[in-house]
């Protein structure tokens, strides 16, 4: 890690802890459009009950123009892929006019040459690019589309050459976990930074589709220590979403949410609906019709709500750095006071513990 991204990353922490003292968003999670030309197997996109119309161009912005005067510093826009959006170029400019810092979330196989000079002309704050495999065979096992690996590949040496902050990032999954150790050469290669994450959730919708593909809990701690050993040489604890690493250590009553949803973070859909959190988007508001102040009052309400005394985690003293999470509990059992029994046996193998209750059903990595 350079000096540089360190000390982004101490500012980072240092601002999010004042921020949460007085619940000031400073970071936005925008989906521009859940449309993608993938089809990964495990993606948490719920696209049949999720159709449009989404926001157009003016919309889009007005949207941007909301967040900015809540106070947002940091900005990432995703999807879907954002790069399949005809009027990325309007709704990035727009972004960047308003002094945000943008972090863009993309597959890179729609990276055109016009938009590798769009960025290298206007550079991001960051681009964060998806790989599922370090050749076609591993990558399109994921994808389901012949021929994108190739495109990925393209994708990927036109940003280099743009000279954008790549990180390269893959969700490791029963299709990619034999060959996590080729993701990390692949990266290393090109001299590119690389990050990974073996839970794979549920879709947004509560479908649970996804879930065939994650690896069991034991594993997935494995892969935690193998693959950050192969970058730094030491095992790494499991956490929370990147996006709501910021947790609640105040010491007071138990509340619903830990991290920094509702906090200091939210995220918008494409149809211009707010909530806390990209993978727990209920209750939303919409964002574009309600008054802010009015908005995150009522969000803050939702994630300070005292957890019941109860719920299942009520008093466990590992909760603090459990992935565990309302959001998570509400995708595997419908209640956010409930837990979701895969992200707790994570925990319970991470502190050399026993499992938590027997699997109800077989995961696709025991059956394999």
């Amino acid at each position: 890690m350079s000096a540089m991204q360190l000390s982004m990353d101490r500012f980072e922490e240092r601002l999010g802890a004042r921020a949460r003292r007085t619940r000031q968003p400073l970071s936005c999670l925008f989906e521009i459009t859940p449309r993608c030309n993938l089809r990964c197997r495990f993606c948490y996109v719920a696209l049949d009950p999720y159709r449009g119309p989404y926001l157009d161009t003016e919309q889009s912005c007005r949207v941007l123009d909301v967040v900015e005067r809540a106070g947002v510093l940091w900005l990432t826009l995703t999807g879907g892929e954002v790069f399949s959006r005809r009027d990325f170029a309007a709704i990035y400019a727009h972004a960047l006019s308003k002094g945000f810092l943008v972090t863009l979330y993309t597959n890179a196989t729609m990276v055109t040459e016009s938009i590798a000079q769009l960025l290298a002309d206007r550079p991001p704050f960051s681009v964060e690019v998806s790989i599922y495999g370090a050749n076609a065979a591993q990558y399109e096992a994921t994808t389901q589309i012949p021929g994108s690996f190739t495109r990925f590949e393209r994708g990927v040496e036109r940003l280099r050459t743009a000279g954008v902050s790549l990180l390269m990032k893959c969700p490791i999954s029963t299709l990619s976990a034999d060959h996590a150790d080729a993701l990390v050469q692949w990266c290393a290669d090109r001299s590119l930074p690389f990050k990974a994450d073996p839970v794979i959730d549920a879709r947004h919708d509560g479908g649970q589709e996804p879930t065939l593909y994650r690896i069991e809990p034991r594993r997935v701690v494995q892969l935690r220590d193998e693959l950050y050993r192969l970058r730094h040489g030491a095992p790494r604890p499991a956490g929370p979403l990147p996006e709501c690493s910021a947790r609640d250590d105040t010491g007071g009553p138990e509340e619903l949410y830990t991290c920094g949803a509702g906090r200091i973070a939210f995220f918008v859909d494409a149809l211009g609906n707010a909530s806390h959190c990209v993978i727990d988007r209920e209750p939303s508001f919409p964002i574009l019709t309600m008054p802010w102040e009015e908005l995150w009052s009522k969000m803050g309400d939702w994630v300070t709500q005292p957890l019941p005394s109860d719920a299942s985690c009520s008093g466990c003293s590992l909760r603090g750095g459990c992935s565990n999470c309302p959001a998570r509990a509400r995708l595997a059992t419908g209640s956010p006071y409930s837990k979701d029994p895969y992200q707790c046996d994570i925990t319970h193998a991470i502190h050399g513990l026993p499992p938590s209750r027997e699997p109800t059903r077989p995961l696709a990595a025991c059956t394999a």
